[in-house]
């Protein structure tokens, strides 16, 4: 039995009204034609760095190892930033040194660093504005030949590489305080309140969560226990404390908003 593939990963901010996803696809496909492509997500907010973070560094670990992840969200496509193809987790990493691989270089999982410049890869005339299809696309075919990562230009140091900070949960004598992170389509409000950091500071016992005049216990519930329209707060498949509103949107509700402040009271 022919073995399958390792897939290419694509996360973007490219949206899908536009050609570009597809244009991504069609490069690909023309260097590689057995190329496996999934896509992540396109819809990530336009330029918004630390939201492609969040994705690739939640996410990677539930891809097949030796994995192509192609992450444009490229704020800084023209300008010097670098383009980097990044080796971590069995897994490989392509994208601009913008900070977008922040939780890959703090895993402790990252092998090695190259910058892309190996232009016999590239396409053959590079635009100003579009790296992702003349330089990152043809490079993330090209590791789907076979071709080796330290092919893609010069080894650099890690601690060269742009990294963005995240704010993490402080424990105060009220208990762990967080905030709210980001808010998915469906409303929910998902905080940065790890389980790792909730069993730090709370070791196993039960939990109120509170945002603003709003108290609710920690539920082990699933979405489908929750009551109609009642705010519940609950950890959620990511390992990570969320509020949300079965049948209902929290953020409209609750008039919450990114960075709304959560503290976790024991």
């Amino acid at each position: 039995m022919t073995p399958h593939k390792p897939p290419i990963v694509l996360t973007t901010d490219f949206g899908l009204k536009d050609e570009y996803v597809g244009v991504l696809k069609g490069v690909i496909l023309s260097i590689d034609a057995d190329a496996t492509i999934i896509d992540l997500t396109h819809l990530i907010s336009p330029q918004n760095i630390r939201e492609a973070a969040r994705i690739i560094g939640r996410n990677y670990r539930f891809f097949p190892g030796h994995s192509i992840h192609l992450c444009i969200v490229d704020p800084g496509v023209g300008s010097r930033r670098r383009i980097l193809a990044v080796n971590a987790a069995n897994q490989y990493f392509i994208g601009p040194d913008n900070g977008v691989f922040t939780p890959i270089f703090t895993s402790g999982t990252c092998v090695a660093v190259y910058e892309v410049t190996n232009e016999h890869w590239f396409l053959d005339n590079i635009s100003n504005t579009f790296h992702g299809r003349d330089i990152m696309a043809p490079t993330v075919a090209h590791l789907s030949l076979g071709e080796p990562i330290e092919s893609a230009g010069p080894l650099v140091s890690i601690s060269t590489c742009v990294a963005i900070s995240n704010p993490q949960p402080n424990v105060s004598p009220e208990g762990l305080s967080g905030l709210i992170d980001f808010i998915d389509r469906f409303g929910n409000l998902v905080t940065n309140i790890s389980a790792e950091a909730l069993s730090a500071c709370a070791n196993q016992r039960q939990c109120d969560v509170v945002m603003g005049d709003r108290v609710m216990v920690l539920s082990r519930q699933s979405y489908a226990d929750m009551a109609d329209n009642t705010p519940t707060a609950l950890m959620n498949s990511s390992g990570f404390i969320e509020i949300c509103i079965k049948n209902g949107n929290a953020a409209q509700m609750l008039g919450a908003k990114v960075g709304d402040q959560v503290l976790i009271r024991t």
